[in-house]
């Protein structure tokens, strides 16, 4: 009888198990892509993929300051130092965006979910056009697939009617958001570069937006250079569906910036970033409820 009442309660325990699990999850991680395109980029172009990586740490790293501490001189210090030592040795992984943002993550959980829907969206996208097998055909369906998925989750943006433009957070700390666009301009220019020629003109070609990149954090970059629409006409023209949801991802990201200007050191400053936060949602067709740390 035991050993019946044990098996039993195992028996139990793993239903539970395999109910519970796949609610757990949902919502957290998308499908993962299928095929030979999977880590492309990280196999391929490891020295693109660790500066794509500290990019993204940084991306993460300031948004945690900002919305503590706001956009400001005091984030162009913080924030600038951070990512120069992240390129001084980049990492090889990508972050775990809950451990480098955990408030953030926390306090204004739809935001970033939805920010890190579109780092998602955005790997995969480079990595589908990396992919050593990559085909017209193929290329197509994979990354058809990736934005098929991405559209179905609830984070995923819409486009909004009357975008605002992000002047504020640019003016407040330029040197910031100066290494900010030349990180998006870096994501935009290695899809060019690996859309744009063959497997084997794809090495000199990253390599030169490598050069780009590390030098571009001295000088200042327009706006416009930043988007697939302008800096990547080839994979504009050829998948037009997908640049366009990676601008509207950029200037999402912008527009975040803009709305953590005031940060939360006091609570008069909490109530308008708050509020500025939940207008950009509403404005990208995203939910409201859990924006705000009171």
């Amino acid at each position: 009888m035991r050993r019946f009442d044990g098996a039993a309660r195992v028996a139990v325990l793993c239903a539970v198990v395999v109910a519970v699990a796949p609610a757990s999850t949902k919502g957290q991680e998308p499908l993962p892509p299928r095929g030979r395109h999977k880590h492309a980029v990280h196999r391929f172009f490891p020295d693109l993929d660790s500066r794509l990586n500290a990019v993204r740490y940084g991306r993460w790293r300031a948004v945690e300051i900002a919305w503590t501490g706001g956009i400001n001189p005091a984030l162009d210090r913080a924030f600038s130092s951070y990512l120069l030592s992240l390129l001084a040795e980049p990492p090889r992984f990508p972050p775990e965006a809950e451990l480098v943002s955990p408030r953030f993550a926390r306090e204004a959980t739809p935001v970033f979910r939805a920010l890190r829907w579109g780092q998602v969206l955005e790997q995969q996208v480079g990595d589908v056009l990396a992919s050593a097998d990559a085909t017209p055909e193929t290329t197509a369906a994979r990354l058809a697939r990736a934005l098929g998925v991405y559209r179905g989750e609830r984070w995923a943006l819409s486009e909004p009617e009357t975008p605002a433009a992000p002047a504020e957070a640019l003016a407040l700390a330029p040197q910031s958001a100066r290494i900010l666009l030349s990180g998006t301009r870096l994501f935009v220019l290695a899809a060019e570069a690996v859309a744009a020629s063959d497997f084997g003109q794809q090495r000199w070609k990253v390599r030169d937006t490598i050069a780009d990149f590390d030098s571009s954090l001295a000088r200042d970059k327009a706006l416009e250079e930043a988007t697939y629409r302008v800096a990547a006409p080839t994979v504009a023209e050829r998948h037009p569906e997908v640049a366009a949801h990676l601008d509207r991802l950029a200037r999402f990201r912008a527009e975040v910036y803009g709305a953590l200007v005031p940060g939360g050191a006091t609570l008069e400053a909490r109530r308008d970033r708050d509020a500025r936060l939940r207008a950009v949602a509403r404005r990208y067709g995203l939910p409201v409820e859990g924006i705000g740390a009171d």
